[in-house]
């Protein structure tokens, strides 16, 4: 259990960590190219080593060395060495993997943790049907571990609801570059998270691969194309950047967090923002950003294409004056755990009056009567390092099962030393 204090360090300055994001698309589509890509600033957090751990299950060689990642990639198919894949926590790792493994020579059986087996992958499974790929549940319908037979993917036309994740339509659309023909992926509903779609396909290009995207409603993947390794540095992480922003906007404090690119692709560079209108002062460099807490006042906000950043704006508004709300976050129930519910039943530990029904949080500030509490974060990274950022101000908060962070950052509890120095 951690226990977090009061700050005492009003001006700060940090270098954000390598995203999760591009870490991992560039170690699934390294996996896949043709010859060796190196890696430069890589984030090796839990799901990054999970990724890695498979793929050296696949048959692909994978070395860490001075910081950097060389992996010789497999020419568009895998000759995996065993049998079984486990994928861990990382829900990206199954996701990737699940349309990649298609691509091997011989069957395998890909599965995860108790909670990976519990979020669903029905969706993308059935795309990977319609394209020609056999694949079988071994358990429960819809969730790993799942039994995929290999062969290669036919191409044609998969038709995938996206209102749960975009992870399946990443991870379709890397695959299906590789498939023996074309490929045409429909969106029959709103694809949400579009931001890390994005990400994907401009990975993919990196490494010589093409989609075309069509307002996120039909994307159409030449098939046969061919990835080719490369020379990647990986920028820095809004995501993980968002809680250093938060401790600062919520304790009237000054930050700036150097490593950021403003035109990244990460939908989650959208934090500051949304921080700015709820009264912080935010200043934009080449590299860095620079935001000064202040008297916050609530917000309203469809989080739909940034549902990572639910946890980290509850609490702020937990520190805000009036009742904000947030909405076209019903998917966050099939994350690490229900998001929704944990992160209002977190809030009201602290005396911050929360809610959530199906599709959205509300959150009623009351920083005057806020209090430490005991935090259960269901080992759930960002809700951990969340209500980190909030012990900041009230004191006295503890953080049970505080190593779920390595999930996303594992020398967050180090970094986050920088308030108290």
């Amino acid at each position: 259990m951690k226990n977090i204090g009061k700050i005492k360090n009003l001006n700060i300055e940090f270098t954000a960590p390598p995203s999760k994001a591009h870490t991992l698309r560039a170690l699934a589509i390294a996996g896949l190219a043709e010859g060796q890509t190196i890696i430069n600033n890589p984030l090796l957090a839990d799901d990054q080593q999970n990724m890695i751990g498979c793929l050296r299950r696949l048959g692909i060689g994978v070395e860490i060395k001075n910081g950097q990642i060389f992996v010789n990639g497999g020419s568009g198919k895998f000759s995996p060495l065993g049998s079984e894949l486990n994928v861990g926590e990382s829900g990206v790792t199954m996701n990737f993997l699940t349309a990649a493994a298609c691509l091997c020579d011989k069957p395998v059986i890909l599965t995860g943790s108790a909670r990976i087996q519990e979020r669903p992958v029905d969706e993308l499974v059935s795309g990977l049907r319609q394209l020609g790929c056999k694949i079988d549940y071994l358990k429960n319908e819809g969730c790993v571990p799942v039994k995929i037979h290999g062969g290669g993917i036919n191409g044609g036309t998969a038709k995938m609801h996206g209102q749960r994740t975009s992870q399946y339509f990443s991870a379709l659309v890397i695959s299906a570059a590789l498939a023996k023909s074309d490929c045409v992926i429909e969106c029959v509903d709103e694809m949400t998270e579009r931001p890390y779609f994005d990400i994907s396909v401009d990975m993919m290009a990196k490494f010589g691969g093409k989609a075309e995207n069509k307002n996120y409603k039909k994307i159409i993947v030449p098939g046969r194309q061919k990835y080719l390794g490369r020379e990647i540095t990986i920028e820095g992480d809004h995501s993980s950047a968002s809680f250093f922003f938060l401790a600062a906007a919520i304790c009237k404090a000054q930050i700036n967090i150097k490593g950021l690119q403003k035109d990244s692709k990460q939908g989650d560079k959208a934090f500051v923002d949304l921080l700015a209108k709820m009264g912080c002062k935010v200043e934009y460099s080449e590299n860095s950003i620079l935001l000064a807490g202040g008297e916050l006042k609530s917000i309203e906000q469809d989080m739909s294409n940034i549902p990572d950043l639910v946890p980290p704006i509850a609490v702020a508004a937990g520190f805000a004056k009036g009742k904000s709300k947030f909405t076209n976050i019903g998917h966050l129930r099939h994350k690490e755990c229900d998001r929704l519910a944990v992160v209002a039943e977190e809030l009201n530990k602290m005396g911050i009056k929360a809610f959530c029904d199906d599709d959205s949080l509300t959150v009623i500030g009351n920083s005057a009567g806020a209090k430490g509490a005991v935090i259960d974060p269901h080992n759930d990274h960002r809700i951990a390092m969340s209500f980190a950022a909030a012990g900041l101000v009230v004191g006295n908060q503890r953080i049970d099962n505080e190593k779920c962070v390595g999930k996303s950052f594992p020398d967050f509890w180090e970094k986050f030393e920088i308030f108290y120095k």
